[in-house]
C-alpha cells in the first residue's frame, strides 16, 4: 500500500494552498496493509510529543472510526536551547471555553485538522491510501505552484514523463530548477502514482501536450513562453509556432 498526504489550508479561500507528500514508513514507500494505521499514527505523533499516548489514541480513532481532539501547545526554546511547550490561550464565551489552537483527527475519514487563532487559520491533512500493482507503479516529479490565483490552491506542472526508476526520479527531483517568481511560491513534489490511471487523466494529457510542444519548438519550461497554467502555456507555444511560420514565409 502507498500513502499520499494532501494538506489544504490557509487564512481563507483566497490564499489557501494544497501540498502533497509521499509518506514513508521504516524507510520505505511500500507500506504493508496492516501497517497503514501505524504509519498514519507515527506521522501525526512526531509533531506532538507533549500529547500523552497520542499514538495509541490515533490508532484507536482509526480502529473505531471515531474522533480524537487535543489542544496544540506553542513550542518555545529557552536560553540554554531546551525545548518546552506552552499551553495555548483560551477564551470564555457564553459559558463555553474555546482554545486558541486545537487539533482533531477523524478516524473514519482519515483526516487531521489543525485550527489556529480560534479557527481563523486552518489546515486539513487527508491520508490517501492506494494499492498500486507493481507493473503500474510510477514516480512523478512536479513543480507545484502554491495558491497562484485566488481560489486556486495548487497548480502542478510536469516537465518530465513519469519515471519507472525511483533513483532516477529522486535525482531529477533534487536537481529540478524552480521558477523564481516573487509570487507564487513553488516547490518540488515527488509522488508515487498508478501510471495506468494518471496517463488517462486530462491533466496529464495537457502536460504531455505542453512538453511535446516545448520539444518541437526548442523551448524549455524556463523560457519566456512559459505560463503557470498549462492551457496558456500551450497557447503561447502555438503562437510562437505561428509567428515563426509567418517569419519564414516573408
Amino acid at each position: 500500500m502507498y500513502i499520499t498526504t494532501s494538506t489544504y489550508g490557509g487564512i481563507d479561500w483566497h490564499d489557501s494552498r494544497t501540498i502533497y507528500e509521499q509518506l514513508k514508513s521504516g524507510g520505505s514507500y511500500n507500506i504493508g496493509e496492516e501497517m497503514v494505521p501505524e504509519a498514519i499514527a507515527d506521522d501525526i505523533a512526531k509533531d506532538f510529543p507533549y500529547v500523552e499516548n497520542i499514538r495509541e489514541k490515533i490508532l484507536q480513532a482509526l480502529s473505531e472510526k471515531s474522533c480524537f481532539q487535543f489542544a496544540i501547545k506553542e513550542k518555545e526554546t529557552d536560553s540554554e536551547g531546551n525545548i518546552t511547550y506552552k499551553d495555548c490561550e483560551t477564551s470564555e464565551y457564553d459559558g463555553h471555553t474555546y482554545l486558541e489552537s486545537e487539533a482533531a483527527f477523524d478516524g473514519s475519514k482519515r483526516t487531521f485538522r489543525r485550527d489556529y487563532a480560534y479557527g481563523q487559520v486552518s489546515y486539513i491533512t487527508t491520508y490517501h491510501v492506494e494499492d498500486i500493482p507493481d507493473d503500474q507503479l510510477g514516480y512523478i516529479v512536479t513543480e507545484d505552484f502554491l495558491a497562484p490565483a485566488k481560489g486556486v490552491p495548487l497548480v502542478q506542472r510536469l516537465y518530465h514523463d513519469i519515471f519507472d526508476d525511483p533513483d532516477a526520479a529522486q535525482s531529477y527531483a533534487e536537481n529540478l530548477k524552480l521558477h523564481e517568481f516573487q509570487y507564487p511560491t513553488s516547490i518540488v513534489t515527488f509522488l508515487l502514482c498508478n501510471k495506468g490511471i494518471v496517463t488517462q487523466q486530462k491533466w496529464y494529457q495537457q502536460q504531455k501536450e505542453a512538453m511535446q510542444l516545448m520539444e518541437e519548438k526548442g523551448q524549455t519550461y524556463l523560457d519566456d513562453s512559459f505560463h503557470i497554467f498549462a492551457k496558456f502555456h500551450i497557447e503561447n507555444l502555438k503562437k510562437l509556432q505561428s509567428e515563426r511560420m509567418q517569419h519564414n514565409e516573408r
